[in-house]
């Protein structure tokens, strides 16, 4: 069992967090889905060798070398708060911004659909602003739950070549 961090230890890890996360922007994420090797790898049934592959993984690991168990432990439980945190949110922006506005579109459109069509054709400009920021907000969150997923990924990778097991009950749990 790893020992507890001290403070300085602590604050090691926010810093080790701070640079782990900026190796994994979102905003890069739809264009290396064209030329990453972990992105062509999803095709097969090998989803892992083409992501160990990619840069982001490889300045990971470079990033994490010196990195004592208990350190990596602690980065790796933060990680997957992260993760779960972000499912959180995506599941509440899914709801919020996908489900709740297009029931509410169809059900007005199946009660007064000439109106409804009348409105859209006289603010078309309007509908199509609102639209894309009903489309696009969910995607951000999207990419943005992708990333602290494919952040956990690479540690699991780390952790498995270092041949240590998960450190917490939390890491393994899945919601």
């Amino acid at each position: 069992m790893a020992k507890n961090l001290v403070k300085s230890e602590r604050a090691d890890v926010w810093a080790l967090w701070d640079k782990l996360k900026r190796l994994f922007p979102t905003w890069s994420l739809l264009p290396e889905a064209f030329y990453t090797p972990g992105a062509w790898g999803y095709v097969g049934v090998d989803f892992v060798s083409g992501f160990r592959k990619n840069a982001s993984t490889l300045k990971t690991f470079d990033l994490l070398k010196d990195v004592d168990d208990a350190r990596f432990d602690a980065l790796s439980a933060l990680a997957n708060l992260n993760a779960r945190r972000q499912e959180q949110l995506l599941r509440a922006v899914v709801v919020g911004y996908l489900t709740l506005p297009l029931t509410i579109t169809a059900l007005a459109a199946d009660l007064a659909g000439d109106s409804v069509m009348g409105l859209l054709r006289e603010h078309t400009t309007a509908a199509i602003q609102i639209g894309a920021t009903i489309t696009l907000g969910p995607l951000g969150y999207f990419l943005s739950h992708w990333r602290s997923r494919q952040i956990v990924g690479v540690l699991d990778l780390i952790r498995i070549e270092r041949g240590q097991t998960p450190f917490t009950a939390l890491e393994l749990r899945e919601e």
